[in-house]
Protein backbone atom coordinates (compact mmCIF):
# COMPACT_ATOMS: atom_id res chain seq x y z
CA UNK A 1 0.00 0.00 0.00
CA UNK A 2 2.85 2.55 0.42
CA UNK A 3 4.15 1.54 -2.81
CA UNK A 4 1.13 2.61 -4.01
CA UNK A 5 0.21 5.57 -2.48
CA UNK A 6 3.77 6.55 -2.99
CA UNK A 7 3.32 6.30 -7.00
CA UNK A 8 0.20 7.62 -6.95
CA UNK A 9 1.09 10.97 -5.27
CA UNK A 10 4.20 11.15 -7.48
CA UNK A 11 1.48 10.99 -10.45
CA UNK A 12 -0.61 13.27 -9.14
CA UNK A 13 2.46 16.30 -8.70
CA UNK A 14 3.74 15.04 -12.07
CA UNK A 15 0.86 15.29 -14.35
CA UNK A 16 -1.98 16.96 -12.04
CA UNK A 17 -4.52 18.23 -15.01
CA UNK A 18 -3.92 14.33 -15.85
CA UNK A 19 -5.23 13.24 -12.14
CA UNK A 20 -8.12 15.36 -12.26
CA UNK A 21 -9.59 15.13 -15.74
CA UNK A 22 -8.99 11.86 -16.79
CA UNK A 23 -7.86 9.85 -13.65
CA UNK A 24 -10.19 6.81 -13.40
CA UNK A 25 -12.29 7.85 -10.03
CA UNK A 26 -12.22 4.66 -8.60
CA UNK A 27 -8.39 4.07 -9.65
CA UNK A 28 -7.27 3.97 -5.95
CA UNK A 29 -10.14 2.02 -4.41
CA UNK A 30 -9.78 -0.68 -6.85
CA UNK A 31 -5.84 -0.62 -6.25
CA UNK A 32 -5.78 -0.58 -2.56
CA UNK A 33 -8.91 -3.68 -3.30
CA UNK A 34 -6.39 -5.67 -5.43
CA UNK A 35 -3.46 -5.19 -3.23
CA UNK A 36 -5.19 -6.00 0.29
CA UNK A 37 -6.61 -9.23 -2.07
CA UNK A 38 -2.78 -9.81 -3.11
CA UNK A 39 -1.72 -9.65 0.69
CA UNK A 40 -4.35 -11.49 1.77
CA UNK A 41 -3.78 -14.53 -0.80
CA UNK A 42 -0.10 -14.41 -0.27
CA UNK A 43 -0.59 -14.43 3.69
CA UNK A 44 -3.14 -17.49 3.39
CA UNK A 45 -0.18 -19.12 1.26
CA UNK A 46 2.20 -18.71 3.54
CA UNK A 47 0.09 -20.02 6.23
CA UNK A 48 -0.91 -23.03 4.24
CA UNK A 49 2.45 -23.81 3.43
CA UNK A 50 4.74 -22.86 6.16
CA UNK A 51 2.24 -23.77 9.46
CA UNK A 52 -0.93 -26.09 7.89
CA UNK A 53 1.13 -28.38 5.94
CA UNK A 54 5.35 -27.93 7.03
CA UNK A 55 5.76 -28.35 3.49
CA UNK A 56 9.88 -27.91 2.80
CA UNK A 57 8.68 -25.22 0.05
CA UNK A 58 8.33 -22.72 3.09
CA UNK A 59 11.20 -20.99 2.54
CA UNK A 60 10.73 -20.92 -1.51
CA UNK A 61 7.46 -19.00 -0.59
CA UNK A 62 9.32 -16.68 2.18
CA UNK A 63 11.99 -16.08 -0.20
CA UNK A 64 9.61 -15.30 -2.99
CA UNK A 65 7.83 -12.73 -0.86
CA UNK A 66 11.01 -10.84 0.45
CA UNK A 67 12.40 -10.40 -3.03
CA UNK A 68 8.70 -9.14 -4.30
CA UNK A 69 8.74 -6.57 -0.98
CA UNK A 70 12.78 -5.77 -1.72
CA UNK A 71 13.30 -5.86 -5.01
CA UNK A 72 9.94 -4.92 -6.75
CA UNK A 73 7.91 -2.85 -4.55
CA UNK A 74 10.19 -0.78 -2.38
CA UNK A 75 12.26 0.47 -5.32
CA UNK A 76 8.92 1.59 -6.59
CA UNK A 77 8.33 3.53 -3.58
CA UNK A 78 11.62 4.84 -2.63
CA UNK A 79 11.58 6.06 -6.58
CA UNK A 80 8.39 7.53 -6.61
CA UNK A 81 9.20 9.53 -3.06
CA UNK A 82 12.57 10.38 -4.38
CA UNK A 83 11.17 12.14 -7.77
CA UNK A 84 7.93 13.58 -5.70
CA UNK A 85 10.71 15.46 -3.63
CA UNK A 86 12.49 16.93 -6.58
CA UNK A 87 9.53 18.34 -8.37
CA UNK A 88 7.99 20.21 -5.28
CA UNK A 89 11.79 21.03 -4.54
CA UNK A 90 11.95 22.81 -8.08
CA UNK A 91 8.48 24.10 -8.17
CA UNK A 92 8.43 26.44 -4.92
CA UNK A 93 6.30 28.85 -7.00
CA UNK A 94 3.08 26.17 -6.44
CA UNK A 95 1.33 25.45 -2.27
CA UNK A 96 1.22 22.31 -1.84
CA UNK A 97 -0.15 19.77 1.22
CA UNK A 98 3.01 20.30 3.39
CA UNK A 99 1.46 18.18 6.06
CA UNK A 100 0.23 14.59 3.36
CA UNK A 101 3.50 15.30 2.07
CA UNK A 102 5.29 14.95 5.38
CA UNK A 103 3.13 11.72 6.59
CA UNK A 104 3.67 10.51 3.44
CA UNK A 105 7.87 10.83 3.43
CA UNK A 106 7.82 9.61 6.92
CA UNK A 107 6.18 7.08 6.87
CA UNK A 108 8.37 5.30 3.70
CA UNK A 109 11.61 6.41 5.76
CA UNK A 110 10.34 4.23 9.15
CA UNK A 111 9.09 1.64 6.62
CA UNK A 112 12.71 1.89 4.91
CA UNK A 113 13.97 1.91 8.66
CA UNK A 114 11.65 -0.52 10.76
CA UNK A 115 10.16 -2.34 7.93
CA UNK A 116 12.91 -3.48 5.47
CA UNK A 117 15.44 -5.14 7.90
CA UNK A 118 12.76 -8.07 8.13
CA UNK A 119 12.89 -8.49 4.78
CA UNK A 120 16.81 -8.81 4.21
CA UNK A 121 16.86 -11.06 7.61
CA UNK A 122 14.86 -13.63 5.79
CA UNK A 123 16.42 -13.87 2.59
CA UNK A 124 19.76 -14.05 4.79
CA UNK A 125 17.90 -16.92 6.40
CA UNK A 126 18.74 -19.05 3.79
CA UNK A 127 22.57 -18.92 4.39
CA UNK A 128 22.93 -18.14 7.88
CA UNK A 129 20.81 -17.82 10.99
CA UNK A 130 21.16 -15.83 13.46
CA UNK A 131 18.45 -15.74 16.47
CA UNK A 132 19.11 -12.54 18.26
CA UNK A 133 19.05 -10.39 14.71
CA UNK A 134 15.82 -12.14 13.18
CA UNK A 135 14.78 -11.40 16.97
CA UNK A 136 15.37 -7.73 16.30
CA UNK A 137 13.91 -7.44 12.79
CA UNK A 138 10.65 -8.68 14.16
CA UNK A 139 10.80 -6.14 16.53
CA UNK A 140 11.54 -3.66 14.69
CA UNK A 141 8.36 -4.58 12.10
CA UNK A 142 6.27 -4.49 14.77
CA UNK A 143 7.08 -1.02 15.33
CA UNK A 144 6.98 0.02 11.48
CA UNK A 145 3.44 -1.62 11.75
CA UNK A 146 2.14 0.70 14.88
CA UNK A 147 4.27 4.05 14.57
CA UNK A 148 1.49 5.15 11.48
CA UNK A 149 -0.87 6.44 13.59
CA UNK A 150 1.80 8.32 15.85
CA UNK A 151 3.11 9.98 12.51
CA UNK A 152 -0.71 10.93 11.12
CA UNK A 153 -1.35 12.70 14.82
CA UNK A 154 1.74 14.33 15.53
CA UNK A 155 2.27 15.69 11.87
CA UNK A 156 -1.72 16.59 12.31
CA UNK A 157 -0.83 18.58 15.44
CA UNK A 158 2.12 20.34 14.71
CA UNK A 159 2.18 24.10 14.40
CA UNK A 160 -0.25 23.82 17.60
CA UNK A 161 1.49 25.61 20.60
CA UNK A 162 -0.56 22.52 22.53
CA UNK A 163 -1.63 19.56 21.78
CA UNK A 164 -5.49 20.47 22.57
CA UNK A 165 -7.29 19.16 19.92
CA UNK A 166 -8.56 15.58 19.61
CA UNK A 167 -7.02 12.82 17.62
CA UNK A 168 -9.81 13.09 14.59
CA UNK A 169 -8.87 16.74 14.51
CA UNK A 170 -5.48 15.93 13.66
CA UNK A 171 -5.91 13.61 11.38
CA UNK A 172 -8.69 15.45 9.51
CA UNK A 173 -5.76 18.39 9.11
CA UNK A 174 -3.18 16.16 8.00
CA UNK A 175 -5.43 14.55 5.11
CA UNK A 176 -7.02 17.90 3.84
CA UNK A 177 -5.93 18.69 0.18
CA UNK A 178 -5.75 22.64 0.18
Amino acid sequence: LLSAISVERCVGVLWPFWCRCHRPRLLSAVTCSLLWALACALAGLVYFVCDLSHSGHCWTVLGTLCFLNFCFFTPFMILSNVILFIKLRRSSWQPHPVRLYTVIFLTVFFFLLFGIPLSVQIFLNFFVYINFVFEICLLLASLNSSINPVIYVLVGSYGNSRFGGSVKVALQRVFEDR
